[in-house]
């Protein structure tokens, strides 16, 4: 049984706040996107964002210069997408388009919802990582 401490003190914690996922805006700006409320998803070849689902991450803009931290969101269960008509109905959420890089490719795409999405002051992330970094 979970005492009222406890959970106050896993809710403290799960707003704490100390990964970011990395956003890669070579080609698009995506992260604007995001923190405008444009894009609602953001998709993955692969299900690495898995460790993340409903947690508050923060979002890093790479490929443009020094990655910077921009904004948090929480990242949602994701939907698979098996085919690229599917992946093409949604783009209204997902806004990649068939010919971009990072469009849809066999083998599926995940696409992860992102709610409660905020802005924030950049600031720089000097930590590295593929997928996501240490913020902190």
């Amino acid at each position: 049984m979970v005492t009222l401490r406890q959970s106050i003190t896993k809710s403290v914690s799960r707003d704490k706040v100390t990964r970011g996922v990395n956003i890669n805006d070579s080609a698009q700006p995506f992260t604007d996107q995001i923190l405008t409320g444009q894009k609602t998803i953001e998709t993955r070849r692969t299900n690495s964002l898995r460790p993340y689902i409903g947690q508050k991450v923060g979002l890093i803009r790479t490929g443009k210069g020094q990655a910077m931290l921009v904004g948090f969101a929480v990242i949602g269960e994701p939907v698979f997408y098996r085919t690229k008509a599917e992946f093409s109905a949604d783009f209204a959420r997902h806004q990649v388009g068939d010919k971009s890089k990072f469009g849809f490719k066999r083998g599926g795409k995940f696409g992860y919802p992102l709610t409660m999405v905020t802005r924030c002051k950049p600031q720089p992330v000097f930590s590295r990582g593929i997928i996501a970094r240490k913020l902190f």
